[in-house]
């Protein structure tokens, strides 16, 4: 270990590379930590020379990371944890904590299930910022980087997971799946049934990062698909199109019911399509750090109370 060389690594230095990696703006960090532009392109050369490395290059308009200082997030989002819990042995205290907290989902996760916790949240804790992200803009691997603090996604618990070192997943609510259809639409005046559900086309919602829904694969084990006429990235879009057409759209039933209006109407998922679940993700090791301990429990405490 060479304690000279670290000896000149201070905590300033590691907070701004943390804030750099993170948001890839000198201007950005510069306005988080409250300083200037100049000031934290002082520190940028410094670990530059320190850490023996770029860093962050310019290409155009954008500063991109170089391969060392992609490997470098997780561990410093780790020891930046770990340092923090040092200075946080008094605990947590929702009456004057301040602070943001990312999270990455779906749109439709804001109508349900995350919109009425975060609600309540910030009304615990004042000075709370929520930072939410598009879960396909920013998803696991963004988390297991540390430029997260939870992800919360809905998935078939049958459905394999991607396998990130360090995430932990636990659930924050089950849930059913459902199917919704425009008031008016002509399979509401027959017999609901899988061939019916079948002979219309059908909305699919896309997913970057989980494999295909496990009812995919149980229609498939039945030796028949849906028609897929539309692919869109959410349930809030898909309901939109929903309206001025006569296709399907298959949801998880929390959202479905958040969402209904006297223009949409739920019919029940005509086969055995196994269990739905929403999850909370975070990174294991980050998560011990008191803030996010108490966050992590209390929004898992939220969801079971949720009606």
């Amino acid at each position: 270990m060479d304690l000279i060389a670290l000896s000149r690594l201070g905590g300033r230095h590691l907070v701004t590379l943390h804030l750099l990696l993170d948001s890839q703006s000198v201007t950005r960090t510069a306005e988080r930590l409250c300083t200037t532009p100049s000031t934290v392109s002082k520190t940028l050369n410094q670990l530059r020379g320190l850490l023996g490395d770029q860093l962050l290059y310019r290409q155009g308009n954008q500063l991109l990371l170089t391969p060392f200082a992609e490997r470098l997030g997780p561990t410093l989002h780790r020891l930046l944890s770990e340092l923090n819990s040092l200075t946080s042995q008094g605990g947590f205290d929702p009456a004057t904590w301040q602070g943001q907290l990312k999270f990455a989902l779906r749109e439709s996760g804001m109508v349900w299930p995350m919109g009425p916790i975060l609600g309540q949240l910030m009304r615990e804790v004042p000075g709370l910022v929520p930072d939410i992200w598009n879960k396909d803009e920013q998803g696991l691997t963004a988390l297991a980087a540390g430029k997260l603090d939870f992800v919360i996604l809905p998935h078939d618990q049958s459905q394999p997971l991607p396998r990130q070192p360090g995430l932990v997943w636990e659930t924050l609510r089950e849930d059913k799946l459902v199917c919704l259809l425009r008031a008016g639409h002509p399979a509401l005046d027959k017999p609901w049934d899988l061939d019916a559900y079948l002979s219309w086309r059908h909305i699919a919602i896309r997913d970057q990062e989980l494999a295909n829904p496990f009812f995919e694969q149980s229609l498939a084990q039945l030796q028949v698909r849906r028609q897929i006429s539309a692919t869109l990235p959410d349930f809030g879009s898909a309901a939109a199109l929903l309206r001025q057409s006569d296709l399907i759209l298959t949801a998880v039933k929390g959202w479905a019911e958040q969402a209904m209006s006297r223009d949409l109407v739920i019919r029940p998922v005509p086969f055995d399509y196994g269990a739905v679940t929403h999850s909370l993700v975070w990174y294991g090791p980050a998560g011990e750090e008191p803030a996010r301990c108490w966050f992590r429990q209390r929004i898992l405490q939220l969801a079971r109370d949720l009606g």
